[in-house]
């Protein structure tokens, strides 16, 4: 499988000797392991995914002597990856321009990139880089309307088509690396996971890495500001996923301790969370009834693991069992 957006093309190892330049790679196997290079001084291993058009790719990099790799961009795209183990930081640039990034262990970073050659620098170690390719449409399409931020930058570097730009970097807090944890996990066994999965994951990074960016700009989020993205978060969520939304969940892809986010909920709206939470998935349990006129379907549509916790949920918010409600509905509700 050719890949759409990039490919590794060369690797130069700066032996005594000189510069020892490797064969072209423009193959690429989805969803699984592929060994790009491997000999006594360089080992390069790709872990590659494609749905639709999100990709998700993974570098192992052991190299024994001071390593260059270099990368083909064939269109401008954004990127988010991490640096997720090793000691050293990674450097990185675009032929066309002298300016260099570093890219630190344990951190995060987004990136606009032309169509361009990409070189990556690599000191002797062993390191682990992790990347999704962000769909267009995530981004110009408004599925993240939160995130205007980013899309200014976006356009900014848009600007300067010929300038490889790190656009946001931000540390891979332990809230960031459990979710990166599990989103790499899952690729990994599962090649076809939904891709509203993947993007809701990705989501919960863009909220870290804002959460990030207003602190390090002084700008800490109002008690307003944190339970309205909570109320976005839970009614996205519960409108695009068949999981059962969690508080914990939320309070995690807000960085903050889910009691603090109840007590900012109760202050401002005079109700608990969970209580939102509750209005909002008896609205979709209700589209769900009178869509599909079957209890399974709803059941699992809203999350729950069988029909006795839904049904006692739907008894306890309105008083009637989905039996007696489908019975009572003769026409949808306005």
């Amino acid at each position: 499988m050719q890949s759409k957006s990039f490919h590794l093309i060369e690797t130069n190892m700066c032996l005594l000797a000189g510069s020892t330049p490797t064969k072209s790679i423009k193959e690429r196997l989805p969803g699984s392991r592929k060994r790009l290079f491997y000999n006594s001084s360089i080992k390069i291993f790709e872990e590659y995914l494609s749905i639709g058009n999100l990709e998700s790719y993974s570098y192992i990099v052991e190299v024994a002597t001071h390593t260059a790799i270099n990368f083909q961009v064939h269109n401008p795209q954004t990127h988010l990856l991490y640096h997720i183990d090793g000691r050293r930081a990674v450097r990185y640039g675009q032929s066309q321009s002298c300016e260099e990034y570093l890219f630190p262990p344990h951190q995060g970073v987004f990136l606009y990139v032309p169509e361009t050659i990409i070189n990556v620098y690599f000191e002797p170690g062993n390191y682990h880089l992790q990347g999704f390719n962000l769909p267009v449409d995530l981004i110009e399409l408004g599925e993240l309307a939160e995130f205007g931020f980013l899309t200014e930058i976006i356009a900014t570097n848009k600007l300067k088509p010929r300038q490889y730009k790190a656009s946001i970097g931000f540390i891979a807090s332990q809230h960031t690396r459990r979710i990166l944890r599990d989103l790499t996990i899952e690729l990994g066994s599962k090649p076809l996971i939904p891709k509203i999965r993947i993007l809701r994951k990705i989501e919960d990074l863009l909220y870290l890495c804002k959460d990030k960016l207003l602190i390090a700009g002084r700008q800490l989020y109002d008690p307003d500001l944190i339970v309205q993205q909570a109320r976005l978060l839970i009614s996205k969520r519960i409108a695009e996923s068949d999981d059962l939304v969690r508080i914990k969940n939320i309070a995690n892809a807000l960085n903050i301790q889910p009691s603090y986010l109840s007590y900012l909920h109760k202050e401002r709206f005079g109700i608990a969370i969970m209580k939102y939470r509750n209005q909002e998935l008896l609205k979709k349990a209700k589209v769900c009834l009178r869509q599909n006129n079957s209890i399974k379907m709803s059941t699992i549509v809203c999350g729950f693991k069988n029909e006795s916790s839904f049904c006692n949920f739907f008894k306890k918010q309105t008083g009637l069992t989905p039996s007696s409600y489908l019975l009572g509905t003769t026409t949808p509700e306005e």
